[in-house]
C-alpha cells in the first residue's frame, strides 16, 4: 500500500442549495428567499472559487488488531481509541485511512475582513460558502480515494471525526503525529482545533471484506446530535 500521499488539485462545485442549509434554510423554503438574498448568495460562491487553496493528504496504516474496548492498533506502534460502538464499523478492516483536507486560509481571511468593515451578511453568507466548499472538498478527496481502492477489491467504512460524536477530539494529536498536514499548510492549535478552520480531518477503515460498508449505510443515524439542525434524513 502506498504511504502518505499529498493531493494538490482538488476540484469542487459549491452548491446554492447547501449554502442556504447552512444559513438555516430547510430545502422547503429555499425556493421562497427573496431574490436579493439569492443573488448574494450567488455573488458569494463566485467570489468564493478565487479564494481557495483546496488540498488533500492521505495515508494508509495496516492494522493488527482491534480491541473489544474500542482501540485499533495499526503497524509502527500507532493506535486510536474509538469505543465498542464505534469501533464495530472497522470489523474485517485491513487497513486505517487517515486523511486531512483543506481549502486554505483566503477564504477565512476575506471573512474577517467584512467583519471589520459590519458586511456581517455577507460575512455570514461567505461562512456558509466556506463550510459547504470544505466539506465538498473533503467529498471529492473521499471519492478519489474510494475509486482507487475499488479497483483494488477493497471496501472503506464510513468516517469518523475527532470531536464528532463521542469520539475524542484529542485524537486528532495522533493523526496531524502521522500525516503532518503541515505539507499542505494545515496545523494544529493546543485545544486540538485545526488552522485553517476550514479544514476537516478523519478516518475511516478499509477492507476486502468490511461488515459495514459506506455503501450499506447512511452516515447521519449514527452521529449522536439527533437534532443538529443540518441533520440529513433519509428520503424514505
Amino acid at each position: 500500500m502506498e504511504k502518505t500521499k499529498i493531493i494538490k488539485e482538488i476540484k469542487i462545485k459549491i452548491a446554492q442549495e447547501e449554502v442556504t442549509r447552512y444559513l438555516g434554510y430547510q430545502k422547503d423554503f429555499v425556493t421562497a428567499l427573496n431574490s436579493d438574498l439569492k443573488e448574494l448568495i450567488d455573488e458569494e460562491i463566485k467570489q468564493a472559487y478565487s479564494l481557495l487553496e483546496s488540498r488533500g493528504i492521505y495515508r494508509l496504516l495496516s492494522i493488527k488488531s482491534i480491541s473489544p474496548e474500542g482501540v485499533i492498533f495499526t503497524e509502527c506502534g500507532y493506535q486510536f481509541s474509538l469505543n465498542t460502538r464505534s469501533v464495530k464499523l472497522f470489523k474485517n478492516a485491513e487497513y486505517l485511512l487517515l486523511a486531512v483536507v483543506t481549502i486554505g486560509p483566503k477564504i477565512e481571511q476575506s471573512i474577517k475582513k467584512q467583519f471589520e468593515q459590519n458586511q456581517y451578511l455577507r460575512a455570514m453568507v461567505r461562512d456558509a460558502v466556506g463550510t459547504v466548499a470544505v466539506k465538498t472538498a473533503g467529498q471529492w478527496l473521499n471519492h478519489y480515494i474510494e475509486e482507487r481502492s475499488l479497483q483494488e477489491g477493497f471496501e472503506l467504512s464510513r468516517y469518523f471525526e475527532p470531536g464528532s460524536g463521542d469520539w475524542d477530539i484529542q485524537e486528532q494529536k495522533k493523526i496531524f503525529q502521522i500525516l503532518q498536514p503541515e505539507k499542505i499548510g494545515v496545523t494544529l492549535n493546543s485545544s486540538y482545533m485545526m488552522q485553517p478552520a476550514k479544514s476537516l480531518s478523519w478516518i475511516r477503515g478499509m477492507g476486502h471484506n468490511l461488515i459495514h460498508s459506506y455503501r450499506d449505510e447512511f452516515s447521519c443515524q449514527y452521529c449522536l446530535l439527533e437534532n443538529c439542525l443540518f441533520r440529513k434524513r433519509r428520503k424514505d
